[in-house]
């Protein structure tokens, strides 16, 4: 019975540390979020938690890694937003709107696209800012022809959104590190 007792103890044991490093791994992810968000009143904390925690490695990196999966799915957001904007042109749609998205494709494929990821690996934060910054900037043109309010383009409103708040996750996180 002692030795059950001992091996039981020792089970638990091993539960609490796995759950302690789980939990630590996710403190990161939310800490990290936070700190960005009482920096950049900009920043959606819900949707960076959700987003940095959708990848699995989000749980065993460190800052630098988090901005690693943050230019990760920046890009594939960016690349999906103009995959998005083309199978909208396919439907049939009203002429403004496909007026919009036909200007929204050009912006987002205009210039020189580069893959931020061995930049970033690199640590040539000051490029990687560099095309960031572009890809806010297009994103936010691709909104502001929406309408001549300023509003977005009703369909690329939350692929424009996501693009925009990846880029000030990366942003912010390229400045800490």
């Amino acid at each position: 019975m002692n030795c059950a007792f001992s091996i039981s103890s020792l089970f638990l044991i091993q539960l609490l540390v796995i759950f302690h490093c789980v939990q630590s791994a996710n403190d990161i992810v939310q800490d990290t979020c936070k700190k960005i968000a009482a920096n950049d009143p900009e920043l959606n904390i819900d949707f960076c938690v959700k987003s940095l925690g959708s990848d699995p490695e989000s749980h065993k990196v460190d800052l630098e890694g988090l901005g690693l999966i943050g230019v990760k799915l920046l890009q594939a957001n960016y690349t999906g937003t103009i995959e998005y904007i083309k199978q909208l042109q396919k439907q049939k749609l009203e002429p403004s709107l496909l007026k919009a998205l036909s200007f929204c494709l050009d912006v987002y494929t205009s210039g020189e696209r580069k893959d931020l990821i061995p930049l970033y690996k690199a640590k040539r934060y000051g490029e990687v800012n560099i095309y960031v910054t572009i890809m806010m900037n297009k994103e936010a043109a691709c909104d502001a022809q929406g309408s001549e309010k300023g509003g977005t383009v009703p369909p690329l409103t939350k692929s424009n959104a996501d693009v925009y708040q990846l880029s000030i996750i990366v942003l912010d996180i390229m400045n800490i590190v």
